[in-house]
């Protein structure tokens, strides 16, 4: 019997991001002791998997994240008290599990809205979340057939799984953001957004795409922002992508594209 592993963490944990050369999900492995795990970069070279395009993406520091997780602790830090008997070091102990409680129930709702959007997209059940987005596209794109999470396998040696596109080549990721009422989408996007877009598009051989990121409100999960990523952002997002691949494989020791 395979004990199963709770869902959140098998499909958020970047370790396990791995696909078959079917372009099929690898996230988990069962173990020799029969317990279900993520799969590591040891077993992706074992059964000749490719690292996904947020794996390949995550090999670099992301400042902005990195500064929201200051942020946190530093909240968590002026929310608590220090106990009277509690020495300094459980106390920043303390402070920053609660930080990391803040971040992985972030984490837990952007995953709980992702399904409910990818649950209306494909049929499985119609929420507000949903609506509110296939109401955009079609207003904005009212032809395209629109087709959700689907994954793949490049010969370059990379995966992923694309949570929107459509066969004419209009590609979609959504995003998770707390207090969107009044700000600008534009300052809300990060070239790792573009990059991950434009990855997506080249494993699907779709030389010229359209871009959009989606953000949705983490609290209020029917407000949403588009941003429209400039086209001619695409060749240089490709660029970064492509030498961040290289960079990945080289540290790695592990070039799945070499792999037949």
């Amino acid at each position: 019997m395979v004990k199963k592993q709770d869902n959140y963490n098998k499909f958020s944990s970047e370790s396990g991001h791995w696909y078959d050369r079917e372009g099929k999900p690898m996230y988990t492995i069962v173990g020799s002791n029969g317990v279900e795990r993520n799969t590591t970069l040891r077993d992706a070279k074992s059964l000749g998997l490719v690292p996904s395009v947020t794996t390949i993406i995550g090999i670099v520091a992301k400042p902005f994240l990195e500064n929201w997780k200051i942020n946190q602790a530093l909240n968590s830090a002026m929310k608590l008290e220090q106990e009277e008997d509690e020495s300094y070091d459980a106390f920043i102990y303390r402070c920053k599990e609660d930080s990391k409680q803040i971040s992985l129930n972030a984490a837990k709702e952007g995953t709980r809205i992702h399904n409910k959007i990818e649950e209306g997209f494909l049929g499985t059940s119609q929420n507000k979340t949903y609506q509110v987005i296939k109401n955009y596209l079609d207003k904005e794109y009212p032809k395209e057939k629109w087709i959700a999470e689907d994954s793949f396998c490049s010969s370059l040696g990379y995966g992923g799984k694309i949570d929107l596109y459509s066969k004419s080549g209009i590609f979609v990721d959504f995003k998770t953001k707390d207090n969107l009422e009044g700000k600008d989408p534009a300052k809300l996007i990060f070239d790792e957004h573009g990059m991950q877009l434009s990855a997506y598009a080249q494993g699907c051989e779709c030389p010229y795409p359209k871009r959009l990121s989606i953000f949705v409100d983490r609290k209020q999960d029917d407000l949403i922002l588009c941003h429209v990523w400039d086209e001619s952002t695409h060749s240089q997002h490709l660029e970064m992508f492509n030498s961040l691949l290289t960079y990945w494989k080289l540290v790695k020791k592990y070039d799945p594209s070499d792999i037949k």
